[in-house]
């Protein structure tokens, strides 16, 4: 699976891959249009200095500096309203338009409508400008069309208004409306060579970039679902198995508990058999009881299920001689353990059990005194009663 670095990487490869070749032809065009551009605005230059020379010969043939001042000033006014005039007409005419299909869904629409890997970018351009420029232009035309009869009469009554603003002149009014012709012509060239030249690539420009943007955005977006449904999944997945591990815990606490409270028993019936009288021989039950326990749950590790078994081992031995051996075995090897897993303690009631001059034993304790000159024994306890240290 890929990372979300290397799918980003991959989404602008696939953004730019296709635009290369544009952007490498739109390089070649402006390098080659950079001459023209500049030889257009050196061509409107031109254009706004011969307007601005004929006002001011125009003015100049009055004769006064006074009339030469009104009469460029009124002709500034003049052309400069009719220029823009013109400029405004020229950008609504050159409006770039974003086709619509008759469903209304826009053909110009950022980001691609099916994408390979599911991102769909849903972004139209604001279309509002181009409908008013279209409405507005077809009222015009209309109006124009449908009052050109009166266009001539029109423009008479105009010159002749547009004249009383000038200093007397017999050809003020015709001179006013030559201004206002060449100004508005030329400022509706103007405005829509240069909506049509600048404005344009800006719109288009602006609208790759936001497309770019927005697919962006649909990557980014389906990136954080991704990890959202993943961390999910992890979520999931840490649940079950934090219950497992739970009811797993559970059952071995169940299972310890359960053995524990067997052990117990087993401790008692061992320590309720072990001195039974002599001639009830509880030693021996004490002995299977024992092993039964190792058999089933194995041996545990508790010393005094170990020094209960070595002295019962004892017991045997000294009542029954021909088996002294094989119970000197069995007590020697089960007192290793009691030390084993308590060796202070272990100590401390091995010797209790084992040495006859004990200072702290008590009637009946005796049980491992038949191995007292067993060099083993003295060995593994030591020959000295022992008493821990307090």
């Amino acid at each position: 699976m890929a990372s979300e670095p290397e799918e980003k990487q991959g989404a602008d490869r696939e953004l730019t891959a296709p635009s290369e070749p544009l952007a490498g032809r739109e390089r070649e065009l402006l390098a080659r249009d950079g001459s023209d551009l500049q030889g257009l605005r050196t061509k409107v230059r031109a254009s706004v200095a011969l307007g601005v020379l004929g006002l001011a010969l125009y003015a100049a043939h009055f004769g006064s500096w006074k009339t030469f001042a009104e009469a460029f000033a009124a002709g500034i006014l003049v052309t400069g309203a009719a220029a823009l005039v013109g400029i405004l007409l020229g950008f609504l005419f050159g409006i770039p338009r974003t086709l619509v299909d008759e469903g209304g869904s826009s053909s110009a629409r950022t980001g691609p409508s099916a994408r390979p890997d599911g991102v769909v970018a849903v972004y139209s351009p604001n279309t509002n400008l181009e409908q008013i420029s279209d409405w507005l232009s077809k009222i015009l035309v209309g109006v124009g069309l449908t009052q050109l009869n009166d266009i001539p009469s029109a423009l008479v009554r105009f010159s002749v208004w547009l004249g009383s603003g000038m200093p007397e002149h017999p050809e003020a009014g015709k001179f006013a409306l030559g201004a206002i012709a060449y100004a508005s012509v030329f400022g509706f060239l103007y405005g829509y060579i240069w909506t049509r030249v600048v404005l344009s690539p800006m719109f288009r420009r602006a609208d790759e970039h936001l497309r770019k943007a927005m697919v962006r955005l649909a990557i980014a977006e389906r990136s954080v679902n991704k990890a959202i449904a993943e961390a999910a999944v992890v979520e999931r997945s840490a649940t079950e198995t934090f219950e497992r591990a739970q009811a797993r815990a559970e059952q071995v606490l169940l299972q310890a508990k359960q053995r524990a409270e067997q052990l117990e028993g087993t401790l008692k019936r061992m320590l309720d058999r072990l001195y039974d009288p002599p001639e009830l021989m509880g030693y021996a039950d004490t002995i299977r009881i024992a092993e039964e326990h190792i058999a089933r749950e194995g041996e545990p590790d508790n010393f005094l299920f170990w020094l209960r078994y070595a002295a019962a081992q004892g017991q045997r031995a000294a009542r029954e001689p021909r088996v002294y051996e094989e119970a000197k075995r069995c007590a020697l090897e089960a007192a290793r353990k009691v030390l084993g897993q308590s060796p202070e303690m272990g100590r401390y009631w091995l010797s209790l059990l084992w040495h006859p001059e004990h200072p702290q034993r008590t009637p009946g304790e005796d049980d491992l005194q038949v191995f007292f000159d067993e060099p083993e024994f003295k060995a593994l306890i030591g020959s000295e009663p022992y008493i821990p240290v307090k």
